[in-house]
């Protein structure tokens, strides 16, 4: 179930994300701004202006150009007193953060102390609203939205877009500092969140040839977090498999499986591999492995069963009826249910 989202502040106007940044441009007739490198990609700055007062905005473009993410800061608050949608919204939702902010940095209320993050979103996308919660007038610091693999890259609470803000002990723990735009490892985060966009199709299609290109890029600048190297790895495997290069991916996923060993996700596509390979009594190892690990792993157990069809039928329909329990009710899983109900009739000589 998605979280409550609805809201009365327009951010982005007639602009949507993934638009392609000339389309962009060509909607700010009068305004102006700047373009500066983004890693692979550019980042537009417009700054506060007589077309666009009380606030600045950035736009972030991908490497092809397309707008996967902008910020809205407002330079001495925006009050949500006209904003009642958004204000029921955020009474909804439950706070990501919370954080201290210095006001003499900020704004000129002398009392402010304190932000609350906000995250909503839908299937594709993710919104925040770092609000000042102040008595009686909630305050809107900076909202920013963003097509989810590159959320973490834009966050709203940046210090480039938040100057003064100091982190309570309430804020998620582990999580990587989002200041730096520089150095190998923002490049390779930039590269993964490209890759993860292309592989799923965050834009409305998936373009494995440039998730793999991207995954690759990632992988090269370098990864200071061991898991999520270990992801990209994976992910590289499986946009290697949409594309048929069956012994490139599983290269890739033996490498990520060496990083994270007890990944039922790694184990389970490795499987699938070695069952486009025609290895099937591996494959059927490692579904088993992966199945022991996360018993209710639905999209194993369909591998699995698909790969016993030959060798034990009666197993295999026992599998297939089994992963009919644990995919019911989900969206994602419904094609392949249809599949699955054929099959079992088949099997069965209904």
């Amino acid at each position: 179930m998605l979280p409550p989202s609805a809201s009365d502040l327009e951010l982005l106007g007639a602009t949507r994300l993934c638009d392609t940044e000339e389309s962009v441009v060509k909607r700010w007739q009068d305004l102006r701004y700047q373009r500066i490198p983004w890693g692979g990609g550019a980042q537009l700055e417009r700054l506060q202006q007589s077309g666009q007062p009380g606030h600045d905005r950035f736009y972030f473009f991908d490497d092809e150009q397309h707008l996967v993410g902008a910020v809205f800061r407002y330079n001495r608050g925006l009050s949500l007193k006209p904003y009642p949608v958004l204000r029921e919204t955020l009474s909804e939702l439950i706070p990501s953060s919370t954080f201290y902010i210095d006001p003499t940095k900020l704004l000129s209320q002398e009392d402010a102390r304190s932000a609350v993050l906000y995250r909503t979103g839908d299937y594709t996308s993710t919104t925040q609203y770092l609000v000042l919660e102040t008595d009686g007038d909630p305050t809107l610091l900076v909202a920013s939205l963003a097509i989810d693999p590159y959320e973490q890259l834009l966050s709203s609470y940046r210090e480039n877009f938040l100057p003064g803000l100091n982190r309570s002990g309430s804020a998620t723990p582990g999580e990587p500092s989002l200041d730096s735009e520089t150095g190998d490892d923002f490049l390779g985060r930039q590269q993964f969140a490209r890759g993860e966009a292309a592989l799923f199709g965050s834009c409305g299609t998936a373009q494995p040839a440039i998730a793999v290109e991207a995954y690759r890029q990632s992988i090269q600048h370098g990864l200071k977090d061991e898991g999520r190297l270990a992801e990209a790895h994976h992910r590289l495997g499986l946009a290697l498999l949409d594309q048929g290069q069956l012994a490139d991916a599983q290269r890739e996923l033996e490498q990520a499986l060496s990083l994270r060993p007890n990944a039922p996700a790694i184990i389970s596509n490795l499987g699938r591999v070695l069952a486009e390979r025609q290895q099937q009594a591996r494959a059927i190892e490692l579904f088993q492995r992966a199945l022991i690990l996360r018993p209710n792993f639905a999209e194993a157990r369909f591998h699995l069963a698909n790969s016993l069809e030959q060798s034990d039928t009666r197993r295999a329909i026992e599998e297939y009826e089994t992963y009919l329990a644990l995919a019911e009710g989900i969206p994602r899983e419904a094609e392949r249910i249809r599949f699955v109900l054929e099959r079992v009739k088949e099997l069965k000589g209904e």
